[in-house]
C-alpha cells in the first residue's frame, strides 16, 4: 500500500521523536559506559581482580584494529594506482599503527534489578522510582522482543 503524503509527515514527526529521545538516552549511556569501562580497565592493568562475585570482569587484547586495516586494502591498492608517491609515503606511515593491539575487557552476569533503576535514574535526572521501574520493564520486555539469543559474555573495546 503506497502512503499519502501526510501518512510521510506522521512517519518522519514519529520516528524523529522516538530516535531523539532514545538517541539522548543512548549517548548519555554510553558516555557514561565507556568511563566506566575506561577507568575498570586501568584498574584491572594494576592487576586489581573483582573478588567475591559472580560477575565476570577480565582485560584482554584485540587485534580488532589490524583486522580494520586489512579492510581497506582494495580501495589503497586503488590510491597506489592513482598517485604512487602519496601510497608510499602513506604505506611508511601505515606500517607504525598496523600491528598495534588494543585492549578490552570482556564483562558479563547478573545484577539485581535495584542496579538497572539506579541507572536509569542517574541517565534520566528527575524520572521518579516508579517510572524508572516502568521503564526499565519496557526495556526488558523489548530486549525480549528485539534479542534473539542471550548476551553471554561481552566486549568493551578501549580507545588506543
Amino acid at each position: 500500500m503506497k502512503l499519502n503524503l501526510k501518512d510521510y509527515a506522521v512517519n518522519i514527526i514519529t520516528h524523529k521523536f522516538l530516535t531523539s529521545v532514545t538517541g539522548k538516552i543512548s549517548d548519555r549511556a554510553k558516555r557514561k559506559f565507556e568511563k566506566y569501562g575506561q577507568e575498570a580497565a586501568e584498574r584491572l592493568k594494576v592487576k586489581e581482580a573483582l573478588k567475591d562475585s559472580n560477575l565476570i570482569l577480565r582485560l584482554g587484547w584485540s587485534d580488532e584494529a589490524v583486522s580494520y586495516v586489512r579492510k581497506i586494502t582494495l580501495a589503497l591498492e586503488e590510491f597506489k594506482q592513482v598517485n604512487p608517491k602519496a601510497y608510499t609515503q602513506f604505506e611508511r606511515i601505515r606500517g607504525k599503527h598496523k600491528d598495534v593491539r588494543r585492549a578490552y575487557i570482556e564483562f558479563g552476569g547478573e545484577v539485581p534489578d535495584s542496579y538497572y533503576i539506579k541507572v536509569i535514574k542517574d541517565i534520566i535526572p528527575g524520572i521518579n522510582d516508579k517510572d524508572a521501574v516502568v521503564f526499565y520493564n519496557r526495556l526488558k520486555s523489548a530486549d525480549k522482543i528485539l534479542t534473539k539469543k542471550g548476551r553471554g559474555i561481552q566486549r568493551l573495546l578501549l580507545p588506543e
